[in-house]
């Protein structure tokens, strides 16, 4: 299920994605209904919103029709001063680009957060992307800079301490704007919204990179939201309010789906998503 917020208004809004592509609106929230969020993630099947101006936080749920069920408030000041969020299912990993700090923690079925460890200034890279890559016994991360083309992966075990797996050189992949897991394909997006270039590839047991397929520059649209939702990608343009969506075979090709026209969506800032076998 895809959750739609607009930091701007704080209006917000819900829908899905059914088994063709197709997009499903389920429920519409008027303006201010919620907080000023500057990161909002999935996280144990609820959404877990952040805002780094305040470092308050807060968790909530999307139920069966699309309506939110607020969780948790946790007042400003609780969280550390984080540029990225990025949870595995279970734990939730963040990240510092600024101080190369980290931290992991974890929700309960309650929406309550528990900090797990913390980690020290520097002890990580200088990351520009932090993402979740699927994982077989222990959550596996990759980590990635737009600046050097370096990347990295690693995994959290059951009490949220960061083992290492793989470091991989600069310039050792292309220059990409967005990456994404597609759980359901288990295989790593990347997209380039300078050059509308893509690719596909996936993370190994021992956290080596495999590459699948290479797109070339111009195949896809101009997109600056992609969300990966019940085994689909949804792509959206939040200048043109267009959007469209499109799934991964097994080889790591692309299949398109639909296109949605300019304007048929809201202006959002932000779009999330419950995970795959979730509300």
């Amino acid at each position: 299920m895809l959750f739609f917020y607009s930091q701007e208004t704080r209006v917000a809004g819900s829908g899905r994605l059914d088994g063709s592509g197709d997009f499903v609106n389920l429920k519409d929230f008027s303006a201010g209904q919620f907080g000023d969020w500057t990161h909002i993630v999935p996280g144990g099947g609820q959404l877990f919103f952040y805002s780094k101006d305040t470092r308050a936080a807060g968790t909530g749920r999307l139920d069966a029709g699309g309506d939110f069920v607020n969780l948790k408030d946790f007042p400003a000041g609780q969280f550390g001063d984080w540029t990225h969020i990025s949870p595995d299912g279970v734990q939730v990993f963040f990240y510092s680009e600024g101080t190369r700090a980290a931290g992991t923690g974890r929700l309960d079925a309650s929406g309550e957060f528990f900090n797990l460890v913390d980690f020290p200034a520097g002890q990580f890279g200088d990351w520009s992307h932090v993402l979740f890559a699927g994982g077989d016994l222990l959550a596996r991360f990759f980590f990635y800079s737009k600046g050097t083309r370096a990347a990295g992966s690693g995994e959290l075990d059951d009490g949220g301490d960061f083992i290492n797996l793989v470091d991989f050189p600069a310039g050792q992949f292309g220059e990409w704007t967005h990456i994404v897991f597609d759980g359901g394909a288990s295989k790593l997006f990347f997209y380039s919204k300078d050059t509308r270039a893509a690719g596909t590839g996936r993370l190994d047991a021992g956290g080596d990179f495999v590459s699948l397929k290479d797109f070339p520059a111009g195949q896809f649209g101009k997109w600056t939201h992609i969300v990966p939702t019940n085994r689909r990608l949804f792509f959206y343009n939040k200048q043109t309010r267009a959007a469209a969506s499109g799934e991964l075979d097994g080889s790591g090709d692309f299949i398109n789906l639909v296109d949605f026209p300019a304007g048929q969506f809201g202006d959002w800032t932000h779009i999330g998503a419950t995970q795959d076998g979730l509300p």
